[in-house]
């Protein structure tokens, strides 16, 4: 499978980083082609500007700084977020990504009757993060927003029958040496587990 991994961290020697590169390494051993953006590495502009705004509904008029994403978005057969959860949801940068790249004729076709997904080459959606939360808390009393937003928010922009994956390092602020390196092993186990 061809394996788009897009990470929003600022610290290149953070956790989360540790997390990309585990599953970007085990996802190549397992057989599978990956690229990487890294919003922050590349420093992506996340603000959509007053020209991208009303130019939103014109494919033919997408801001040429997005040409490489948006030809990796129509590569990938999965798309794996890397990212902190951060207020409940992702860094500001991936959700400026999401507003600039996930526009119609490039992840959404408007109908008269809903939306036709734009990109059905996607079977696979995940996202790879560590919340301060406990899993009770952000499931239960927050309702899992930023896991909602990314994985069933962006489904109807994917392949009908797209998969999920969520591998969240819960209560990060109390973590320790043993339980990141759970959650390392735990990340490669699953990336083995993807279909080629």
């Amino acid at each position: 499978m061809r394996l788009l991994f897009l990470h929003a961290h600022p610290d290149a020697g953070s956790f989360t980083a540790a997390c990309r590169d585990t599953a970007i390494a085990a996802a190549r051993a397992a057989g599978h082609e990956t690229r990487l953006i890294d919003l922050y590495a590349e420093d992506f502009q996340p603000t959509l500007s007053l020209d991208e705004w009303r130019s939103y509904p014109d494919p033919d008029a997408i801001d040429e700084t997005l040409t490489a994403h948006i030809e990796a978005l129509h590569w990938a057969e999965g798309l794996i977020f890397t990212h902190p959860t951060w207020w409940s949801g992702p860094p500001a940068i991936l959700k400026g990504w999401l507003d600039r790249t996930f526009r119609p004729g490039v992840a959404f076709h408007p109908m008269p009757n809903g939306l036709k997904p734009g990109l059905p080459n996607i079977r696979l959606l995940g996202v790879i993060t560590s919340l301060g939360a406990t899993r009770l808390q952000y499931n239960l009393l927050l309702g899992a927003p930023g896991k909602r937003q990314l994985l069933r928010g962006l489904r109807a922009c994917t392949n009908r029958r797209c998969k999920t994956l969520w591998l969240a390092h819960y209560a990060i602020d109390a973590s320790t040496d043993t339980s990141r390196a759970a959650q390392l092993e735990k990340i490669a186990a699953r990336m083995a587990q993807i279909a080629v």
